[in-house]
């Protein structure tokens, strides 16, 4: 049986890559360019029904961008959002965003500046 949280996970990663972003499940290095986006950190729950076991599961995007591409992030995250939120199913199962959030962090993190966009989605299994 498929891991409807792991598809979740995956069908983000490779919507993100349908948009044209450089798409990863972990840091690049510095030969990276920017914007690229990070799809993480997941946190998974599980809800047992009479029935059947449900879920939900709350994932985190990161966009990186050089300094004085603020409003790219944004529209990254934007867009992002909408096309999950739109899309709702993977190969084996249906899914709804529940809650989403989104937040810039001024990052001095690399030799250059950088804005970095969190975007945090709450997504449940159907």
């Amino acid at each position: 049986m498929s891991n409807p949280y792991n598809e979740i996970f995956q069908t983000v990663i490779e919507l993100s890559k349908k948009q044209g972003y450089d798409t990863f499940d972990y840091l690049p290095d510095e030969n990276q360019s920017y914007p690229f986006v990070f799809v993480g950190n997941q946190q998974n729950t599980d809800i047992q029904t009479k029935g059947r076991m449900l879920g939900t599961t709350h994932i985190q995007i990161d966009v990186y961008a050089e300094f004085n591409h603020r409003s790219e992030v944004l529209d990254i995250m934007d867009d992002l959002q909408a096309t999950v939120i739109n899309y709702q199913h993977t190969d084996n199962f249906k899914y709804q965003v529940t809650n989403t959030s989104q937040q810039m962090i001024a990052d001095q993190s690399t030799d250059i500046p950088l804005w970095h966009g969190v975007l945090e989605l709450d997504i449940q299994y159907l």
